[in-house]
């Protein structure tokens, strides 16, 4: 991200490449994290653990033969379409369409890395999925810096190096991940029937999930079509219309890669902590709810429900405080100035609202899933599509690019109270949620004291470099030391409260089982 944006500078060709990336971003996480993953592992460890390993390798093959015919059929469909939208319309957008059609083949080798990375999961090996990332990652920074620069031209021309590369990433991780599978006993042979009876219940769950989960994931491509439609091109009209309605763009180029910067920037707490948290605790969720142990599952889920509040709560409000200092950090280089940075700035501060209800959401998810009842976060997540786009829409010419993350952390916290009160009625008795209420009143004042020990250190850094803002050692300062500070404050004062929470980090109490495979 850092080589992105200084070599692009949250421009209109980041807009353009964040815009292309989104379909196969979109497809791995509904299909490889999202919907199947998350039908596919509730039945895959109940074959696992009542069959054997036989059984549940012979499922596998078959669910992976469907999946790849189901994905290859799709990037057939995205590329005719793409190729239809470029002929005949949005011919501003140019470089939008070229490149969503050169990374769209990169969504089957997403998306069946991330199922294979689940089996590593439920085998209870977790370092090498954690770690194929870091391919992609390579791979981007190679197209940016040496194949893009080698086709010459101008950077809407370069920035096809970067989208050809991604699609090279996706064949050297399934390279990677199948001699792991191998070594870990996985035996497998793509399939395409359909009689086996776990098979068709996958088939049978996979509808309502996609539609749920599908309904939060388009939800959040529609806003990238939204600021996408809605950002003025660079050198085009001041004015656009629809439906014969005329109006004034509210967004300036750069828009939709502020967005994208504070995205990846909530992003990775979200990713470290909580989806880590996540990963880890479905499997265990999954096998109390196959054996029929309705109160351990209960207490399973609300302590890692406590625990990731009280790692999200803290987490956003501080990244609050500091988010001018991160981004400027991170990204102003070369082509990212101060004014980038204060853009991606204020949308970070919005997202860090939503962060613990971002956190809490997994779980919630997971527990859901694990129960089988793919119908209920299906229905929540429908009510809630509208009232997104309805803030969106309607604070978008006050808030500019900030109203999407406006809109998103509001319509999270809203899906978490609706999600912990039906699973409390479906698992037919308390999720304990005195403890968590309890729990809840001693994070808050815990992260207001942490919030404020971060802006008391970042006042106090800026008086010892006399306002100064330049400079690499002076940036670092400006996040690192009220960081470390606001942690050490948290910590503490979650110490001298007792909580078991923090005993589970450390590796302590009940939960450090889960902990210690999530890695956090």
């Amino acid at each position: 991200d850092i080589v992105l944006n200084r070599a692009y500078g949250q421009g209109a060709v980041q807009d353009a490449w964040v815009y292309g990336f989104q379909i196969p971003n979109l497809f791995r996480r509904l299909f490889g994290e999202g919907a199947l993953s998350a039908v596919f592992i509730p039945v895959f460890t109940d074959v696992l653990d009542k069959q054997g390993r036989p059984a549940a390798w012979v499922l596998l093959g078959r669910v992976t033969g469907l999946m790849v015919v189901a994905l290859v059929v799709l990037t057939i469909a995205v590329e005719g379409i793409v190729l239809a939208i470029w002929g005949f319309s949005l011919s501003d957008r140019t470089l939008h369409m070229g490149l969503t059609a050169v990374m769209a083949p990169f969504m089957i080798g997403i998306c069946v890395l991330a199922l294979f990375s689940s089996i590593l999961n439920c085998l209870n090996h977790f370092s090498i999925p954690a770690l194929l990332p870091i391919v992609l990652n390579v791979m981007i920074v190679t197209g940016i810096s040496l194949v893009g620069p080698m086709l010459g031209g101008e950077l809407d021309r370069q920035v096809y190096g970067a989208a050809f590369c991604v699609v090279g990433a996706g064949i050297i991780q399934l390279a990677i991940i199948l001699p792991v599978l191998r070594r870990h006993g996985v035996r497998f042979r793509m399939s395409l029937g359909t009689d086996d009876p776990e098979l068709r219940r996958i088939l049978r769950t996979f509808l309502p999930v996609l539609i749920g989960q599908g309904v939060l994931l388009f939800n959040a491509f529609f806003d990238v079509l939204i600021c996408t439609y809605l950002t003025r091109q660079a050198g085009g009209a001041s004015t656009g219309s629809f439906l014969g309605l005329e109006f004034e763009y509210p967004l300036a180029p750069g828009a939709l890669s502020a967005i994208a910067n504070a995205q990846r920037l909530y992003q990775f707490p979200l990713g470290v902590l909580a989806i880590a948290l996540a990963t880890a605790a479905l499997p265990m969720f999954s096998r109390y709810a196959s054996r029929g142990e309705t109160e351990g599952l209960r207490t399973s889920v609300a302590q890692s429900l406590r625990l990731a509040i009280y790692e999200g709560l803290p987490s956003g409000l501080i990244m609050m405080v500091l988010a001018a200092p991160i981004v400027s950090l991170l990204f102003e280089h070369g082509r990212f100035g101060s004014e980038q940075t204060e853009r991606a700035a204020v949308v970070l501060q919005c997202y860090g609202i939503g962060m613990a209800a971002f956190c809490a959401q997994h779980i919630l998810l997971r527990a859901f899933y694990s129960l089988k009842d793919t119908l209920t976060p299906m229905w929540i997540s429908c009510g809630l599509v509208i009232l997104n786009w309805t803030l969106s829409l309607s604070l978008v010419w006050s808030l500019g690019e900030s109203a999407f993350a406006v809109s998103t952390s509001a319509t999270a916290v809203l899906h978490v109270v609706i999600s912990v009160w039906f699973l409390r009625r479906r698992m037919g008795g308390r999720m304990g949620a005195t403890k968590i209420a309890w729990s809840l009143g001693r994070i808050v004042p815990a992260s207001a004291l942490a919030c404020v020990a971060a802006w008391l250190l970042l006042d106090a850094t800026n008086h010892w470099f006399g306002g100064q803002v330049d400079g690499l050692i002076v940036r670092g300062c400006r996040v690192f030391v009220p960081l470390l500070g606001s942690i050490l404050v948290y910590l503490g004062s979650t110490r001298l409260m007792r909580m078991e929470e923090l005993n589970w980090l450390l590796g302590r109490g009940s939960n450090a089982g889960v902990e210690r495979k999530s890695g956090v």
